[in-house]
């Protein structure tokens, strides 16, 4: 959320509590309340983000090794699609 938009979400909250009669430091507590909320959402959304291209990113690579081997098995490469020796 841009410092615009929590200023005028800020200035929102003031003026509604102004009319309803409501104290300096209830409005200040409802706005804090508000902004961790946001930012506790914006927080979730990043991490989900993050592991979604993260798998993404792998399903890539799994892809184009895949790939790759068809290919080298096409064209005759000695080899291909064995199986790498485990450790």
């Amino acid at each position: 959320m841009s410092g615009a938009t929590r200023l005028i979400a800020g200035l929102v909250l003031a003026l509604l509590a102004c009319a309803a009669g409501a104290t300096v430091a209830e409005v200040a507590q409802k706005a804090a309340s508000g902004v961790s909320s946001v930012a506790t959402k914006v927080e979730g959304a990043v991490k989900k983000g993050v592991n979604a291209g993260l798998a993404g990113v792998e399903r890539g690579a799994k892809a184009a090794g895949r790939g790759v081997e068809t290919a080298a098995k096409k064209i005759g490469i000695p080899g291909a699609g064995a199986s790498s020796p485990k450790p």
